[in-house]
């Protein structure tokens, strides 16, 4: 079984609706630490994730997944090469043997007009700000 997946930002289901996601299992809510930025884009927002030392670390809420049934090569071509899939530790939810679960965390540089989100919370940050989320080409 592959590892569950940590989503946190537009492919989360309570922000964005992506036909490659279609099979996802049911999500439960799980924080991980890091810090987690949002990025402009003509299109919309999306979120950073970027995994930090514990004490610079702040909780980034997310809805964890049994990915299982989806075909996670399209999941990681949406991501793009900004981003890297790996492991990440949750809290939260016991629902498997191990508490971690794949997410998509932020590798390049952050761009300018990038805004720390030190909620963690980025669709409670969408609703707050009033910006639209990222919602593709």
């Amino acid at each position: 079984m592959k590892r569950p997946l940590f989503l946190y930002g537009v492919l989360r289901e309570d922000v964005g609706d992506w036909p490659f996601l279609k099979g996802l299992g049911l999500g439960s809510p799980v924080t991980t630490d890091g810090v987690l930025y949002a990025i402009p884009d003509p299109r919309g927002w999306y979120p950073a994730l970027l995994l930090t030392q514990a004490r610079f670390s702040y909780a980034v809420h997310g809805m964890i997944h049994d990915a299982s049934a989806i075909d996670m090569a399209a999941v990681d071509a949406f991501e793009g090469s900004n981003y890297a899939r790996q492991s990440v530790p949750v809290d939260g939810w016991s629902g498997y043997s191990d508490t971690e679960a794949e997410a998509y965390v932020w590798t390049a540089e952050l761009p300018q007009g990038a805004v720390m989100i030190p909620e963690g919370d980025f669709a409670a940050w969408l609703v707050s700000t009033g910006h639209t989320a990222y919602a593709g080409d």
